[in-house]
């Protein structure tokens, strides 16, 4: 079996509210390997995008260990993390967080200019992007000209335009009505099965069921593990 993709060991995150410690993480163990379609599901202030947060180096562990691609990124630098970030991970998050004063192509290439893409090969994988998710012809429209659907559309085609090899949702459809959140839905499998690593933070039974495993987090602990990664 090849080394996991991303591999957590007994990773701990606490946080102080007030006078209170409220612990994030709680000695979370976790591998997941190329490919994997993994739901997150628990209660609220479970830890649920504490650990997507870890797993995609916005947050950093106050104790254990994170691997990713092998590479040990527990103290990584922040800049050395931007620029990991950057590469190999892509976010969607539940209220799209789209630039208003970009068009929907512009918003897309944002990722691309941060990276030094060249203007040609950026616009040329904008459009083509675009054109995969049903967006050609909303381009030059601005979020506000855009329905949740579209606008969460847009959120995926940014997260994907750098070509990671991890995909991180939290509540990708939370903000959407039942038919535009399947449209997400099937957009978000179809990248997985083309290959990208998919973690999905998400409270809806129907979108959990869909993953081929389901983790589930109680206090900041893994209570349940559908089908662990081998090692």
């Amino acid at each position: 079996m090849t080394e996991p993709v991303i591999e957590l060991a007994e990773v701990m995150r606490s946080f102080q509210v007030g006078t209170e410690t409220v612990r994030g993480l709680d000695r979370v163990s976790l591998a997941v390997a190329r490919g994997e379609y993994l739901a997150i599901t628990g209660p609220s202030g479970s830890g649920k995008s504490t650990l997507l947060h870890t797993i995609g180096l916005l947050d950093r562990p106050d104790q254990g260990r994170y691997r990713l691609h092998g590479q040990d990124v527990t103290r990584l630098d922040d800049d050395a993390r931007a620029h990991l970030r950057r590469q190999a991970i892509g976010f969607v998050f539940q209220f799209f967080h789209l630039v208003p004063r970009l068009t929907a192509a512009e918003n897309v290439e944002l990722p691309l200019v941060l990276a030094g893409v060249p203007p040609r090969l950026r616009r040329e994988r904008v459009a083509r992007l675009l054109a995969r998710l049903g967006l050609a012809d909303r381009a030059g429209h601005r979020p506000d000209e855009l329905s949740g659907g579209q606008r969460q559309r847009v959120a995926i085609a940014r997260a994907a335009v750098t070509e990671p090899e991890i995909l991180l949702a939290d509540e990708p459809t939370g903000n959407l009505d039942r038919a535009a959140g399947r449209e997400v839905i099937a957009i978000l499998e179809e990248l997985n099965a083309a290959g990208l690593t998919l973690l999905v933070v998400t409270h809806d039974p129907e979108l959990a069921s869909r993953a081929r495993r389901q983790l589930r987090l109680e206090d900041g602990r893994i209570i349940a593990d559908s089908a662990p990664c081998a090692p």
